[in-house]
């Protein structure tokens, strides 16, 4: 049966960390599952929220080196009954994390094909935020986690070729390369034509270190004849509002909803994502999906994506923040170019949406098929436990 199933009879669970709408991974997720839904018979993400907890919710405590968020964990009674009654042919997980390894330890418990997800460089990650030997000690745990869901996974999923090589270096010998969906409005929604020259540059993302905001900030100091504006929220907040309250150039809006990206991103001419570290970086295709000029740094994975040449500027790495919008604006000085980009941008993301969606839905009918190959799990009190109390 699993080897003539069909794209549309596909029961699929998404158990995800990442707080809806809060962060990439977050945002990636909610992107997918709604296309997802449109294929199969039932797609359901499971994720926390800061707005409206669901069943599946339970305790939050601050997160180590980002008090703006929290890290929940999920109820095992509430998560073990919509297993039952789903009765997932995949289940996808992003990893680690407690909902992750939640979602990991059900799916093993009842056979079912597990699909990880690879899109956050962990180790540079951490070595950011906290001292060497502390780094060292989290950075082996998350390496040992990631190492433990990549063996016991039928399929790897990730969104950069970068990624992909770090993929192969955990002995992942084909893992999949996917392409990143957008949100139905930056596509759907009537655009809003672009200015010819840059008046306005936008910042959308967490207020992190691996954001790089401190040059961004000095590019406001530096342009004054410019209007700068950051959205998000994160650890850098404070420092963030400081410098707003001292540059009459730059603004601080804090996190908005989607709804409230696409009206920022179409008031903007430029967006810069100047990020150390950024496995794709779904806000630079949100802005090309609305004819918006886009800078971002040499580490960001979009960048590898062939279809997006043409359409984004790459600082270069000998170039300033300051160097580099100077060559933008030269480059688009002529009406005609500044248009011929931000044309070929939109149909980059569209084209980048389109193919995401279906190499997913390709990654899960393969991945449903592995069930074929799972040996029957041994009986579980503690499962048997949890769907009784359940």
């Amino acid at each position: 049966y699993f080897n003539r199933m069909e794209i549309s009879e596909l029961r699929i669970l998404f158990i995800v960390d990442a707080i809806k709408g809060r962060n990439g991974v977050g945002t990636y997720f909610q992107d997918l599952v709604s296309h997802i839904q449109e294929h199969v018979t039932h797609a359901e993400l499971i994720s926390p929220s800061m707005d409206e907890a669901d069943i599946h919710q339970g305790m939050g405590v601050p997160m180590l080196g980002d008090p703006t968020q929290k890290l929940y964990f999920p109820k095992m009674r509430a998560l073990t009954q919509t297993f039952f009654r789903v009765k997932p042919h995949v289940i996808v997980i992003p990893g680690p994390g407690i909902y992750s390894l939640a979602g990991y330890w059900l799916a093993k418990k009842m056979g079912i094909p597990v699909c990880v997800t690879y899109q956050s460089d962990y180790l540079k990650m951490v070595d950011l935020y906290w001292s060497s030997s502390f780094a060292k000690m989290v950075g082996s745990l998350l390496n040992w986690l990631n190492t433990l869901m990549f063996n016991g996974s039928s399929s790897v999923i990730t969104v950069s070729e970068e990624m992909v090589a770090k993929a192969r270096n955990h002995g992942i010998h084909n893992p999949y390369l996917v392409a990143t969906p957008l949100a139905r409005e930056f596509i759907q929604q009537p655009l809003i034509a672009p200015e010819s020259k840059i008046n306005n540059v936008l910042f959308i993302g967490r207020l992190a270190a691996e954001k790089n905001l401190d040059r961004f900030i000095d590019l406001a100091r530096e342009r004054r004849d410019l209007r700068f504006k950051i959205i998000g929220d994160g650890p850098q907040r404070e420092r963030v509002q400081s410098w707003a309250q001292k540059l009459e150039n730059l603004e601080y809006v804090g996190w908005t909803t989607r709804a409230q990206v696409i009206h920022h991103l179409d008031k903007a001419q430029l967006l810069i994502l100047p990020s150390s570290v950024e496995a794709f970086g779904t806000v630079a295709l949100e802005a090309l999906s609305r004819k918006r000029l886009v800078l971002t740094a040499p580490a960001c994975g979009i960048n590898q994506w062939p279809e997006v040449k043409g359409a984004l500027f790459v600082q270069k790495k000998e170039e300033s923040l300051g160097q580099a919008l100077q060559r933008i604006e030269h480059s688009i000085a002529c009406p005609q170019t500044h248009a011929a980009i931000t044309n070929t941008g939109r149909k980059a993301a569209v084209t980048i949406n389109n193919q995401a969606v279906q190499q997913w839905l390709n990654v899960l009918q393969s991945s449903a098929r592995h069930h074929l190959f799972i040996p029957t799990p041994r009986r579980s009190p503690t499962l048997a436990l949890l769907r009784r109390l359940g």
